[in-house]
Order: structure tokens, then C-alpha cells, then sequence
């Protein structure tokens, strides 16, 4: 594959993934962080982990998700942003397989092994903002 189909395809999957973060935080958002937050929390309740941990996790969700799918439909700080997906990813699982939702945690693992296909593959990221600004003269 040449290096422009490369970076068009990982254009391509970049704003696919950041498109799916940043509606999922949008819409949560929308339709109230805290109703979220309380659904997430009673959901939880069923596993080993405290209800404040549960509740206040599920409040920094949807702004997580949001601040995410910005960061990766830019191109902007996109290593940063998918080790942070990654890591964000990981405590959704933990917290998932807490309450043995094992089908939620094999989507959770479909979206690391995206998060870790796109970090191994980041240096194909140069239609981005990031790659804008290490072109820009000092």
C-alpha cells in the first residue's frame, strides 16, 4: 500500500472512531450527565465496586467520551488521546467485568484492539492537525 493510501485510510478510521467517542459523550450530555450517571451507578450495583466510585465515574463518562472523539476527529494530540482511550478503555473494563457483563466487556475489548491498532499505526496520521503543526515554520 502506498504511504497516501495509508494515511487516508487512517484518516479515515481516525474520524470513524472519533465520530463514535464524540457522540456517545454529545448525546449523554444532551440528554443529561447526570441521568447517565445514576443508570451507570445502579448498573453497577450488582458488583464488588463502591457506589461513589460507580456514580462519580459515571459523571466523567460522557466528558471523557466527548474530549476523545474531538481530540481523534481533529487529528489533534492523537497519540495522547489514544493512549488515554486506551487507559479509559481499561477502566470500563474492569468495572464491567466487575459485574460479569461479558458481552460488554467483548465490545470494550474490540474498541482497545482499534485504540491499539490505531496507536501502533499513529505514524500514518499525517493528514491531521497534528501533522499541520509539525510542518508549520518556527
Amino acid at each position: 500500500m502506498t504511504q497516501r493510501h495509508t494515511a487516508v485510510a487512517y484518516l479515515l478510521m481516525r474520524v470513524a472512531l472519533g465520530i463514535n467517542f464524540m457522540g456517545h459523550g454529545l448525546f449523554r450530555i444532551l440528554s443529561g450527565v447526570g441521568a447517565f450517571a445514576v443508570n451507570t451507578a445502579q448498573g453497577m450495583a450488582k458488583g464488588p465496586l463502591p457506589h461513589g466510585l460507580s456514580l462519580g465515574f459515571g459523571y466523567c463518562i460522557p466528558w471523557i467520551e466527548l474530549l476523545l472523539g474531538v481530540l481523534l476527529l481533529c487529528g489533534l494530540f492523537t497519540r495522547i488521546a489514544l493512549v488515554a482511550g486506551s487507559l479509559f478503555l481499561i477502566a470500563l473494563t474492569v468495572g464491567t467485568t466487575s459485574i460479569q457483563n461479558w458481552a460488554g466487556a467483548g465490545t470494550q475489548l474490540q474498541y482497545s484492539f482499534i485504540f491499539f491498532a490505531m496507536l501502533w499505526l499513529v505514524e500514518a496520521n499525517t493528514l491531521s492537525l497534528d501533522s499541520l503543526w509539525r510542518r508549520r515554520p518556527v
